[in-house]
This record gives C-alpha cells, sequence and structure tokens, in this order.
C-alpha cells in the first residue's frame, strides 16, 4: 500500500471531450518512482515481484485490469493478472495485438480507445483504453507490462511515462530476483550466476544511460561534449540538459553511496528535473522541487548535491549550486578560468525552500566555455597516493586547448578537448583505481558566432530591401559559418517558404525544430504550413496536432488539419477537426464559417 494519498482521477466531459482530472499530481509520480524501487528491492521471489508490479498498477492508475506477459520464446505467455477476461486470455504470437506489437518494436503504446483498433482485440473483450509498455534487457525484449481500463480515454501521456519508468525498474528487479532464487537453488552454478550479475549490472548500466542526453547536436551556437563513467557498473552521477527555445538548462549531480540504490534515485531526480524545467520554474525553484519532492522517499541517509546552469538566447546565463563541485568558467578573452560558486546546501538531507539558494549570473563570450563535473575528478588519487585538486585539472584543461589551437590555426574541436583532457586524467590516474562515479559536461561558445551573427544581420537588412538573392547568399553564409544559430534557421526556413521553395524551408525548420527545442504552437504550425505545400500530408497533420496540443484554440492549425484530411478524402475527421476548434474557439468567424461550409457540402454529397 502506497504510503502518499493520491487522488481519484474520473473521467468528465468538457466542451465536447473526454478529461481525465484528478490521478497523480507531479509530487505523486517522484513519490511513485522512490516508492516501486523500494518495493521491488524488497522481492526476492518472481511470483511475489509480479504480485507487487500488479498491485502497484492498480493503485496508481486506477486500472480494471492489469496484466505481465514474459516471452517463452515462441509465445508472450500471460503469467500474471487481476482477473480473468472474457474470452479468456491466450498466449500472443510476437507482434499479435498490442501486447504483441509492444514487445516487437520495443515501442510503448497509448491507446485511448481500441474501438477504433479492432486489429488489437478479441472479439468481445470489454477493455476500451490500454497503455503497455516492454520490458527491455539490454537489447532484448523479456516480455510487456498492460494496463487496462473498461472506459475509453482514461490514461494520459505522463501516466505511459510513470509505467515506462516502473518497467525499467521491473527489468533490473526480476534479473536481481532470478538471480537470488539460483543462488538458493543451484550453488553448484555459482560462478555461472557471478556471471549473470555481472552481465546484469551492465544491463542496469545500460537502463541507466538511457536518461543521459542523447542530443548532443549544437543550441544556437553552443557546443556539448559529456562523459559519464560509473566507479561500479552503474552511477550517482548525472549530466542532463533540456532545451526550451529561448533557453537552456543543464544540471550535474552526484549521489551519496554508489550502486543500484545511487542509481535508481537519479532515475527520480532526472524525471523531476525534467518536469521542473519544462513547467517553467526558475533555478532555485528548481532545487526546491527536488530538494522537497526527494526528501521524503529517499533511502536513508542519502543525499545529493546539483549544480544547474541555464544559458539565454543572448548567452548571459544564471547558476545554483547545492553543496556540487564548482563550475568552471573559461574566459578566452583574457585566457583565465574563473569557479563559480552559490549559496546553498545539499539536497535530501534537511527541509529547504527556493530562499536557501542564491542565483547569480554570467555571461559567456565567444570561445568561452562553462564545465560542470563531479568531484570524482578532482578528488581522483595516482598510484602514489596524491589527490589531483582543482588547479591540476585547470592546468589540464588549459595545456590542451593551447595544444589544438597551435594545431588548429586557432580553432579547436570541443570534443577532441574533451578527450585530451580525459586522456591526462588517465594518465595521472595511473594504475589506480577509480575513488568515485565520474560526470562532466563541457558547454562551449562558438568563436565564430560574431561573424555568424554579423552575416544574418546583414542578410535581414537586404531582405528588407527586397533584395533577395543578396538576402540568400548572406543567410546561407551565416549557416555555413554556424549552423545551429536559431535566428538563422528561423530566417531561412521563412523566405524559402515565401518564395515557394518549401522543401528547403522544411530543411532549415526541421532543423530549428531539433536543435532549438522550441515546442510552441507557431513553429509547429509553421513546420505543418510547410509540409502542407510540399505536399507531405502525413508530415503535416503531425506538426498540426502538435501545435494544437501546445494551443488548442489555435484556430489556424485547426483549419489546416481540416485541409490535410480533405487532401486525403476523410470529410468526417475534418469536419471533426473544425467542430473541436469551434467548442474551443467559439468566437472565431472563420472556423465557423469553414464548418457551415463544409457540413454544407457533406449534406448535398449524402
Amino acid at each position: 500500500m502506497v504510503d502518499f494519498k493520491v487522488s481519484k482521477r474520473m473521467l468528465v466531459n468538457f466542451r465536447g471531450q473526454n478529461k481525465v482530472v484528478g490521478g497523480l499530481t507531479d509530487k505523486d509520480k517522484i513519490s511513485i518512482l522512490l516508492y516501486i524501487s523500494k518495493e521491488f528491492a524488497n522481492s526476492d521471489k518472481e511470483d511475489q515481484l509480479f504480485s507487487k508490479v500488479i498491485s502497484i498498477c492498480q493503485e496508481i492508475f486506477e486500472s480494471d485490469n492489469t496484466t505481465l506477459r514474459l516471452w517463452d520464446g515462441e509465445f508472450l505467455v500471460p503469467v500474471k493478472f487481476v482477473v480473468e477476461t472474457e474470452p479468456p486470455r491466450r498466449n500472443l504470437k510476437s507482434g499479435e495485438g498490442y501486447s504483441g506489437t509492444v514487445f516487437q518494436s520495443g515501442n510503448p503504446i497509448l491507446v485511448n480507445d481500441l474501438t477504433r483498433s479492432p486489429d488489437f482485440i478479441d472479439e468481445g473483450e470489454k477493455t476500451r483504453s490500454v497503455m503497455c509498455v516492454p520490458i527491455m534487457q539490454k537489447e532484448e525484449s523479456l516480455g510487456c507490462l498492460a494496463v487496462e481500463s473498461n472506459r475509453e480515454n482514461f490514461y494520459i501521456q505522463d501516466d505511459l511515462e510513470i509505467l515506462e519508468a516502473l518497467t525499467s525498474q521491473l527489468a533490473l528487479a526480476l534479473s536481481s530476483v532470478r538471480l537470488i532464487e539460483g543462488l538458493v537453488t543451484a550453488r553448484a552454478r555459482e560462478a555461472a550466476i557471478l556471471t549473470q550479475l555481472e552481465w546484469d549490472l551492465k544491463m542496469g548500466r545500460n537502463v541507466q544511460s538511457q536518461i543521459l542526453p542523447q542530443d548532443l547536436s549544437p543550441w544556437n551556437g553552443v557546443d556539448f561534449a559529456t562523459h559519464y563513467e560509473p566507479m561500479a557498473e552503474v552511477s550517482g552521477d548525472l549530466v542532463d540538459i533540456v532545451r526550451q527555445g529561448h533557453s537552456l538548462t543543464a544540471m550535474n549531480i552526484d549521489v551519496s553511496g554508489h550502486g543500484i540504490p545511487a542509481a535508481l534515485v537519479t532515475m527520480a531526480i532526472h524525471h523531476q528535473f525534467r518536469r521542473s524545467v519544462l513547467a517553467g520554474l526558475g533555478l532555485t525553484e528548481i532545487m526546491e522541487e527536488l530538494g522537497e519532492n526527494l526528501r521524503g522517499q529517499l533511502p536513508e541517509s542519502t543525499y545529493f548535491t546539483a549544480f544547474l546552469v541555464r544559458i539565454f538566447s543572448d548567452y548571459s546565463f544564471g547558476y545554483v549550486n547545492a553543496g556540487h563541485q564548482r563550475m568552471l568558467h573559461y574566459k578566452a578573452a583574457d585566457d583565465i578560468f574563473e569557479q563559480y560558486d552559490t549559496k546553498g546546501v545539499p539536497l535530501g538531507i534537511l527541509p529547504v525552500n527556493k530562499l536557501d539558494y542564491e542565483e547569480k549570473q554570467g555571461r559567456l563570450e565567444p570561445g568561452d566555455f562553462l564545465l560542470l563535473i563531479s568531484d570524482g575528478f578532482s578528488e581522483q588519487r595516482n598510484p602514489e597516493k596524491e589527490e589531483a585538486g582543482v588547479e591540476r585539472l585547470l592546468s589540464w584543461l588549459h595545456d590542451e586547448r593551447e595544444k589544438l589551437l597551435i594545431e588548429g590555426k586557432g580553432k579547436f574541436d570541443l570534443k577532441t578537448l574533451s578527450l585530451k583532457f580525459l586522456s591526462r586524467f588517465k594518465e595521472y590516474q595511473g594504475a589506480a583505481p577509480i575513488g568515485d562515479d565520474l560526470s562532466y559536461l563541457f558547454l562551449h561558445c562558438n568563436d565564430a558566432l560574431p561573424e555568424a551573427s554579423h552575416y544574418i544581420h546583414m542578410a535581414k537588412q537586404a531582405n528588407a530591401k527586397l533584395k533577395s538573392e543578396d538576402a540568400y547568399a548572406l543567410a546561407s553564409k551565416a549557416f555555413s559559418i554556424e549552423p545551429s544559430l536559431k535566428e538563422t534557421l528561423m530566417f531561412l526556413g521563412k523566405i524559402n517558404y515565401r518564395d515557394g521553395h518549401y522543401l528547403e524551408s522544411i530543411r532549415y525548420l526541421e532543423e530549428y525544430l531539433k536543435t532549438s527545442g522550441d515546442t510552441t504552437a507557431a513553429s509547429h504550425f509553421m513546420m505543418g504550413r510547410a509540409y502542407y505545400k510540399a505536399g507531405k500530408i502525413s508530415e503535416a497533420k503531425r506538426a498540426l496536432k502538435m501545435a494544437l496540443s501546445s494551443d488548442h484554440s489555435f484556430a489556424k492549425a485547426s483549419i489546416l488539419l481540416a485541409q490535410c484530411y480533405l487532401k486525403e478524402n476523410a470529410k468526417p475527421k475534418a469536419i471533426k477537426v473544425l467542430q473541436q476548434g469551434v467548442k474551443n474557439t467559439p468566437q472565431n468567424t472563420e472556423l465557423k464559417a469553414s464548418l457551415v461550409k463544409l457540413e454544407g457540402i457533406a449534406q448535398k454529397a449524402s
């Protein structure tokens, strides 16, 4: 039984749409992740573990049924469920039904209305909405977990994210339970089991690595390089990056202790950090959220340190420290390093609020870089038991940067600098064992930014004077110098669209959305409009739906989405889109006129 209160969810009809109200709050979700890890850690038998999985799903998702299926080499076998269905559950082949589809693809699904997906259910089944997630061990799918409701539209994307986190921990726990049972019943196989334990820990590292930043492409002229190295197979260190269009927020954290307990805590921190950033919280507010939402759920004597930095489009930045290693700032113009610190205590020990933390500001100039780094580097000892220390790290960075500038005739590659720094560290470490988890994140401001900014400024001036040929040439020059500059990507996307070069417009807008992290309705609408003009209707629908998910009252997106359905001769869907648009924005006369016209055409056709 969970030891925190979760409000009951209800399905209500609001403006013609079914909406879920109640259910999980953000605080519930963090509590649930830690609750799951505690519950799974106390299971030493498969059947006990499976029963806990089913009861947890019943409790937090209020499901009518939950089904756990495992792969036996030929079929997906239902090994645990709440109640038998009518018709009874059967073994499924890979790719059969929603469970087989998820198992085969390795991708989770959320289906709001199964009556619209008859291939997913057997005749007579009562299930109407389902979340189904694969249970992954490295690249191998072990089975799947389905949470089912007899009501339509009963689950939302947040529920699916929690279920994915649950199955990641289930895969680890299942491996551990199987090892424990094997140790008890087969001592003669001790060597083989220890080998399996090593494999499972490696699998745990693979699961944890999925929460590390996967996209290290530049953001608005800022390049990234990172390193992550656990002391054991899994780590209590974590780095993360969240892009938000006009800003980028980065984090480096260090959980006390090592191994699986610390690694499980990093997963909860990762989830809370991303939710807090995307909710628009300031840096000190994020520290408060991390501390207060996790403190009561952490294992005994566990705490963590954190350093947050937020870079804005004008390259100013703010930073907050919670007892972590200081951030390093290399200032290229002065050829010096500065170390940044602020007032703030580690998280998870005592109650905290945002006033316990101090935010300071700085600015990145072209050629500068910031380095978020864990104390495992400065505290590493060599074979002579001498500690590396921060000053030694700074000297390595300075020396290697100078060498690369000479070799590159005034330029250097950030990833090469990262590797050279790591090589110097390994050389110093020698045969001594790693003393702690290691992680760092470089954030480098490209020294070519002034030149690229100059050309895009000239391109805009040329465009204002109706000198299109010059505008294209100058903007293309800016793009060749620094391809990630948001201003350049948006400008090239807009002028190519204006001049009917829709495929070229798509090229730049896609890159803009990918690298900037912009999720506004206007940007997705612009993308959808370019797809539509290029005849890419499926892609246009996807972009327009994303625009409407950001702003359901965006009338232009509703109208263009309806036009996409008309292109596919799907008038009923087009009418439904416009009807929903009118419900969301009843004052919009253009939407009303479009709906009346389309309904009239449909009536005549019938």
